[in-house]
């Protein structure tokens, strides 16, 4: 079996300086102003011709020129000119100078738009941004009242960053907040049907209602899925179809200066699970539910409470259907109690907030009317399995799974710290518990203060532990820091997109081709059913017709021939006729990493792991990335986290999906968000 791989972000850039230096001239630009006033408009200053134009900073700015477009002077005296003065300072600047982040992103920025592809690159505000036609939001009027964006960024550890925007035309300025920022200091835009590129809106064209800003209505965010491999069209309007594109391009446009490919890694272990498996803890749901019986509490007390809190009741009987759910106007201190509530921002004016108040005796999921999807069986299932969770709190045992199944024979500890407050979890053996919340006291040392340490709040060693999210020890003092990264995990895109794009070319074959083919797949093949189903189809073919792909697919019912039509028609003339991409075998040669649990070491203090979609059964679409987290060992202890990756093989912490951190922590953060509404309840009797 070959080993399976983990292509992450990091991309791996390499530069001829020689062939940049000859075709290109490069400025550093500073100001001794607080910021560049001119910003990103001087990429409009018609006697320069600026390739592209990359901000470091509000203080300072990289520009890429062709060669000799302009003279140092001249381009000197045309900036000063735009920023009003005399405050820029300008150098000269060899490619080899730059860093190669910055580097890089100057000939991302200096794309130009490929005329027969669906998507466009614009250097808008010292940002490359991409869009897709697909992506415009129109009226029925045909007005286009907002589009999302990508934007390509490269960061200083050369991970690639691709972060979804939202542009609005200023139709609907009354629908945005404007707080930290006026309307009047966002840059407009405005779109151009001939080539579908956007561009900054000239003064005299200022505040039209179709121009756009590049920020989302109010309740709205840029959100823009992150791989669907459904067919190549579908890709194409992703994250990862947008960077094959833009890859291509840049190889295809700048290939003589830069190369670029990214970085993998070979990964050491994998935990694969079958949803069967991860849902066994709703049985013990079901169990505790009948076992404590459900109060449901109305603190709304609307003319629709009843009826609907009725309906919630409903919708447990249907999940449980020998639950006892009863509605009551107390909360009980024997069941379990579902609260009916607003939202924080509802109280925000009031006296009197529920979601301050102190629930120490009581195990409660409120639920709120702002929020709840009472009709979703998920949601329904989630404040059943939220119950159990806090009702483990209460009683210091873990009962959602059994504990004992992971073999553990020894203690293991958990840590997080929340506003200068450190939690640890010591889990023992039967799966009982102990959380303390502690800060740190100059005048009484405990084993704790150097766990305290590793997080990296103080400023001798914050930069030693910079980005820990959380912490993991053994029973023999072993120390692992969960940390942090840029980085995430991607699926072979380009091998993928290759594939589908070549299914998504056109082709018409003569009916003797196909009946060619066929015959060498029964020549070849040792599969006799696929032997006889050909046996019965080629003498149904007309040799004199023409066939498309997918009238070359339809001949065929069993899924196997049409596999291995597929592979000996695409081995022996590279035509792929259809993409099969969700099987096993599939799986594992495009979507390494971005499936299941991953892990590998790097060295013998530092390993890094990714949580990705349950391989089994899943779908055509990854929504968001796998983050790449990182694992250190400190101080002479061993990596154990390995021994930990069990615990993220659950569901129940992220409904349908594996959890990305072992669920210790989401018990800890249950308890911090009990203990923090216990301490609001304290500060708000005592005041």
């Amino acid at each position: 079996m070959s080993v399976k791989k983990l292509y992450s972000n990091e991309l791996l850039a390499s530069f001829e300086y020689s062939n940049i230096d000859k075709d290109y001239d490069f400025y550093y630009v500073t100001t001794s102003d607080k910021y560049i006033k001119g910003g990103a408009t001087f990429l409009d200053i018609d006697d320069i011709k600026i390739s592209a134009l990359q901000f470091e900073s509000g203080k300072s700015f990289w520009a890429m020129l062709p060669k000799n477009a302009i003279s140092r002077a001249e381009f000197v005296r045309l900036l000063n000119a735009k920023e009003d003065g005399d405050s820029l300072s300008i150098k000269s600047m060899t490619s080899s100078s730059i860093p190669e982040y910055l580097l890089t992103q100057l000939f991302l920025n200096a794309l130009t738009s490929p005329v027969d592809e669906m998507i466009s690159f614009n250097n808008l505000s010292g940002k490359l941004l991409c869009f897709r036609p697909s992506w415009l939001n129109k009226d029925k009027e045909n007005f286009i009242w907002g589009m999302q964006c990508l934007e390509v960024k490269i960061g200083d550890d050369m991970c690639v960053k691709l972060v979804a925007h939202r542009l609005t035309s200023l139709a609907l300025k009354k629908q945005m907040k404007f707080e930290k920022r006026k309307l009047q200091d966002y840059p407009q835009y405005e779109f151009s049907y001939n080539n579908n590129t956007l561009k900054r809106v000239s003064n005299e064209n200022k505040d039209r209602r179709e121009n756009f800003i590049i920020k989302p209505v109010d309740g709205e965010r840029g959100s823009i899925t992150f791989f669907d491999f459904t067919d190549y069209e579908t890709f194409s309007c992703t994250k990862m179809g947008v960077l094959y594109d833009i890859l291509n391009v840049l190889h295809d446009e700048f290939g003589k200066y830069i190369r670029v490919k990214f970085k993998q890694y070979s990964i050491d272990e994998v935990l694969e699970y079958k949803r069967a498996s991860l849902e066994l803890y709703k049985d013990i749901v079901k169990k505790e539910v009948l076992n404590s019986e459900i109060n449901i509490v109305d603190a709304v007390h609307s003319e629709t409470s009843e009826d609907y809190l009725q309906d919630v009741a409903d919708g447990i009987n249907k999940i449980i259907p020998k639950a006892k759910c009863s509605v009551g106007k107390r909360l009980s201190m024997k069941k379990l109690n579902v609260r009916y509530i607003h939202d924080k921002s509802f109280y925000s004016d009031s006296e009197v907030d529920p979601h301050q108040e102190s629930m120490e005796d009581y195990v409660v999921q409120h639920i709120t009317v702002e929020n709840f999807k009472h009709q979703s069986s998920a949601a329904v299932y989630n404040i059943l399995k939220e119950l159990v969770i806090k009702r483990d709190i209460a009683t210091g045992k873990i009962t959602l799974v059994d504990w004992s199944q992971y073999g553990y024979k020894a203690d293991w500890l958990f840590g997080v710290v929340v506003d200068g407050t450190y939690y640890f979890m010591t889990i023992h053996p039967d799966g009982s518990f102990k959380i303390e919340a502690l800060k740190r006291n100059l005048f009484t040392m405990t084993e704790y203060d150097k766990y305290m340490d590793y997080f990296g709040l103080n400023e001798e060693n914050k930069n030693d532990y910079r980005g820990v999210i959380g912490l993991v020890k053994d029973a023999e003092g072993n120390i692992n820091l969960i940390k942090d990264t840029n980085m995430y995990s991607m699926p072979d895109y380009t091998a993928m997109g290759d594939v589908l794009k070549n299914v998504a070319s056109e082709g018409r074959f003569p009916g003797k081709d196909v009946v060619t083919w066929l015959r060498l797949v029964m020549d070849t093949t040792d599969k006799i059913k696929v032997q006889a189903e050909l046996d019965i189809v080629i003498p149904h073919i007309d040799v004199n017709a023409e066939y498309t792909k997918a009238n070359v697919m339809g001949l065929f019912k069993g899924i196997t021939t049409k596999k291995e039509v597929v592979r000996y028609v695409f081995e022996n003339t590279g035509i792929m006729l259809y993409a099969y991409l969700r099987g096993e075998e599939e799986r594992r040669e495009y979507l390494s990493g971005n499936i299941d649990i991953n892990y590998f070491d790097y060295d013998d203090t530092h390993a890094k792991y990714s949580v990705g979609e349950i391989g089994n059964g899943m779908k055509y679409t990854i929504e968001r990335a796998s983050v790449v987290r990182e694992i250190q060992a400190v101080e002479g202890s061993k990596l154990i986290f390995k021994k930990v990756l069990p615990l993220m093989g659950v569901e129940f912490v992220r409904y349908g999906m594996l959890t990305v951190v072992p669920f210790p922590f989401k018990y800890l953060r249950e308890y911090i968000v009990k203990e923090g509404d216990r301490f609001k309840f304290c500060v708000n009797v005592k005041n």
